[in-house]
């Protein structure tokens, strides 16, 4: 693939560790990541296998002969705009819409390379404009995905249809809009393109670009009458998508054009939920001024702090405690943030609940207190902190088990030294107390 196109592509493994499945799955779809045998069997349940058959190995007309060596050259020739080498391919014949491993006839390379001569001849030459690849992608979108602005306007003259879609349901404006190329985009409106079309994961172009932190383009198509929170495309709403992304100017923008901080998601969350998992603290200062629900639960009843104890960002629930979230609030387990915390072994979280008053020995739906819970994953210095403020370790759940039972059978022996020692250090100090009340 050509170094323009990565370059503009995020690092995978980054956004892997940062994105939920639901918007890595719609971001490799987008990007052909997908396996061909995955696009291969939606073609086939679309079209039947026959169709299938004869659109990926087209049967020639007597008297064209040819070697697949002369097919790959006329490919090669168009990928890299050798206009001459094209017209000597196609005169030995080679058949302008054969096709490469990929469903690529050599429009589809012309296109994607931008080689506007070689595009114009093809079609001068009888090519069909809406030839598709094995992935649905028309000349259009392959000259849309990589930004070529002036093949795209040739084409859409010479009857390119902007209607057509993917395998994943992406127009080629949700490709131009998602790799950031704005001329390209304006060329697409200016001849009537849908901007508020949604794909399969129900994204529109302006998902798209936000989630890809393309200010101008955020900007151009809320100009185009597209709303700032529409209908949440894949479990999430634009603003959710902006703070994934982690990008404050288009959360700005978002905010300024109407967009609601309070918008759910399919899973009931707000664009504060999202944040208290990210961990950006500017953000958050811009959704709470912009009128986020500090309180808001999900589906679970899980609320931002919930989620911000559990994910180890001190400024974040530091600020959200100070907004009002609720210390001791219940999700649906009648689990408190000072459990997520405890869970996770984030003690700067746990600190701080402590600090403002959370209480330490509130029992989930199992009856388990966040010590156990930090007793049952090891966490030896949270079990110090929980300890010094003031957990009971001789409380039971509802199967009779405490703390020091939890460490003991999950065999997490450093945890169990710390409760041992402390029992220990607190009998010593109950002994002392009887002797001076004797004396």
């Amino acid at each position: 693939m050509c170094s323009s196109l990565s370059s503009s592509v995020p690092c995978f493994q980054s956004l892997a560790m940062r994105v939920p499945p639901e918007v890595l799955w719609a971001w490799m779809e987008l990007h052909d990541s997908v396996s061909l045998y995955a696009a291969e069997k939606k073609i086939r349940r679309a079209a039947g296998l026959k169709r299938w058959q004869l659109q990926r190995w087209p049967r020639l007309p007597p008297g064209h002969q040819h070697s697949p060596l002369d097919e790959r050259r006329l490919h090669h020739a168009a990928w890299n705009g050798c206009l001459d080498q094209v017209k000597a391919l196609l005169e030995l014949p080679v058949p302008a819409d054969c096709q490469d491993p990929q469903g690529w006839t050599a429009i589809h390379h012309a296109a994607f390379g931008g080689h506007l001569p070689v595009v114009k001849f093809l079609l001068r030459r009888g090519t069909e404009v809406n030839c598709r690849d094995f992935f649905n992608c028309t000349p259009l979108h392959r000259a849309c995905w990589n930004g070529h602005a002036q093949t795209a306007e040739s084409l859409l003259q010479q009857g390119a249809s902007h209607e057509l879609r993917t395998c994943s349901g992406q127009t080629p404006l949700h490709l131009a809009a998602a790799n950031g190329h704005l001329e390209t985009v304006q060329v697409l409106l200016r001849f009537h393109a849908q901007a508020d079309s949604r794909d399969i994961h129900k994204w529109t172009p302006l998902h798209w670009a936000v989630f890809g932190g393309w200010g101008e383009m955020v900007q151009l198509l809320l100009g185009q009458g597209v709303t700032a929170d529409g209908d949440e495309g894949g479990g999430m709403s634009p603003l959710q998508l902006a703070v994934l992304a982690g990008n404050e100017a288009s959360v700005r923008l978002l905010l300024r054009c109407g967009a609601s901080a309070n918008a759910r998601g399919q899973d009931g969350r707000t664009a504060l939920h999202v944040c208290a998992t990210s961990g950006n603290k500017k953000i958050l200062q811009l959704l709470l001024t912009g009128g986020a629900e500090v309180g808001a639960v999900d589906t679970d009843h899980v609320a931002p702090l919930h989620l911000a104890a559990g994910a180890g960002s001190r400024a974040v629930v530091h600020l959200l405690i100070l907004s009002g979230a609720g210390l001791n609030a219940q999700d649906r387990l009648q689990m408190t943030p000072l459990h997520h915390s405890a869970m996770r072994g984030n003690t700067e979280a746990a600190k701080l609940l402590l600090y403002y008053g959370a209480k330490v020995d509130v029992a989930e739906r199992l009856g388990r207190t966040p010590l156990h819970l930090a007793s049952e994953k090891g966490h030896c210095e949270m079990l110090r902190i929980l300890l010094e403020g003031g957990a009971n370790p001789l409380l039971r759940s509802h199967w009779q088990e405490t703390a020091s039972d939890i460490a003991s059978e999950h065999k997490q022996h450093n945890a169990l030294q710390v409760i041992q020692s402390y029992l220990r250090t607190l009998q010593k100090t109950h002994a002392k107390g009887r002797q001076h009340s004797i004396l």
